[in-house]
């Protein structure tokens, strides 16, 4: 592919991406406000909200496996397509069993597409540009994630439910438009390498990884998702400026990291775990909207650098099996992890925000000790295993 055309492919997919992600992201806070205003507790929203990233989740190797048969761009455009079925889900007389179907969707949905979006990047760099579009992949994520839950608050508070959930169907549909201008890939690239499920699954260069994202990624349920909950718990207003500036944050914090983070790239790792220990630390003692900025800063920088940093550690240190099947079994470590935290935060209807976050803090500081004495070493060996071989 000349480099015209592969520039030109990652940026429409990078702008689909940012699109089409925001989908969920712009309900992410509104749904938990709506469910507040039915009448249902802390505990039956975090359940509701975790099915997104239990299906979510599965979606993602799933969505490698799917990939292998039919390509990146066509996985997603079947999740843009399958996302369409949501409003109508909305509008079921019972909430419970509406709102369910619909976390469902959007999970598997939203899975699928970050899978195929990364496998397609990756399959489309040349070898210089590897690193560099798994990076900029990851800010498009992190993009939507930051500025799309702040435009689903404004929604909701000026216009209401209804217009929120609209507001999920244009970026949808704006998605897919883009996604006709890119041009189909070829994954022959990823098809060396055992691609059974339970191999992948099993490979040390797989689930170790897995297991250290997991629990880096708890932060971000127990804080984004359940942030609508711990505002009203604490009497704070603004939460919006939360999601912006947290998303300020990460990006900036992954362009300036980037010029090092091919040098650095472990060490960055455990950097990021420290600071996300310490972004649930800093939470248990917020109570007003200053210290929440400060926590949106501290959380930011850790997020930013570790959800990249991850994939990237993964795609440069896979050997063996199939690419894009590791890309599905490692981010749905993401979303299992947002999943855990968004049910732990459930339990602040029994526990106090300030005691919760502090015993969840044990969470990422088992994945910064398991990444620093098992998988650092474990990346070390196969290097000199493999380097012999060649």
């Amino acid at each position: 592919m000349k480099i015209h055309d592969e520039i030109k492919n990652f940026v429409i997919v990078l702008a689909a991406t940012i699109t089409f992600i925001s989908t969920y992201y712009i309900m992410m806070p509104v749904i938990p406000d709506h469910m507040l205003y039915l009448g249902f507790d802390n505990l039956t929203i975090g359940t509701v909200m975790g099915l997104f990233s239990i299906s979510s989740m599965i979606a993602r190797p799933v969505g490698g496996v799917m990939i292998n048969s039919y390509g990146s761009k066509k996985v997603m455009f079947i999740s843009i397509i399958l996302f369409f079925l949501t409003p109508f889900l909305l509008k079921l007389p019972y909430a419970i069993p509406g709102l369910s179907l619909t976390l469902l969707i959007y999970g598997f949905t939203v899975g699928a597409f970050t899978v195929a979006s990364a496998t397609f990047s990756a399959d489309i760099a040349s070898s210089e540009n590897l690193t560099r579009f798994m990076g900029y992949n990851s800010i498009a994520v992190i993009i939507a994630k930051g500025l799309a839950p702040a435009a689903g608050i404004k929604l909701m508070e000026g216009y209401g439910f209804t217009a929120a959930v609209w507001g999920t169907v244009i970026v949808a549909a704006i998605a897919m438009v883009l996604l006709f201008f890119s041009s189909d890939v070829s994954t022959s690239k990823q098809s060396q390498g055992n691609s059974s499920f339970l191999s992948v699954l099993l490979n040390r260069s797989v689930y170790l990884p897995t297991i250290v994202l997991f629990c880096g990624m708890v932060t971000f349920g127990a804080i984004s998702a359940m942030l609508p909950l711990f505002a009203v718990a604490k009497g704070i207003t603004g939460t919006e400026y939360f999601f912006i500036i947290n998303t300020a944050v990460v990006v900036a914090t992954r362009l300036v990291i980037g010029r090092w983070s091919n040098r650095y790239l472990e060490e960055l790792v455990a950097v990021a775990l420290a600071v996300l220990t310490l972004s649930f630390i800093f939470m248990s003692f917020v109570d007003s909207f200053p210290k929440l900025i400060v926590a949106a800063m501290i959380y930011g920088v850790g997020f930013a650098l570790l959800f990249p940093l991850m994939t990237s550690l993964l795609v440069i240190n896979i050997y063996e099996v199939s690419r894009s099947m590791a890309l599905g079994v490692l981010t749905a470590a993401f979303d299992l992890g947002v999943a855990a935290g968004v049910m732990l935060g459930g339990f602040s209807k029994y526990i106090d925000f300030k005691w919760l976050y502090l015993y969840l803090a044990v969470l990422p500081f088992i994945g910064f000790c398991l990444y620093q004495c098992v998988y650092r070493p474990f990346i070390r060996e196969q290097r000199m295993k493999y380097k012999g071989a060649s």
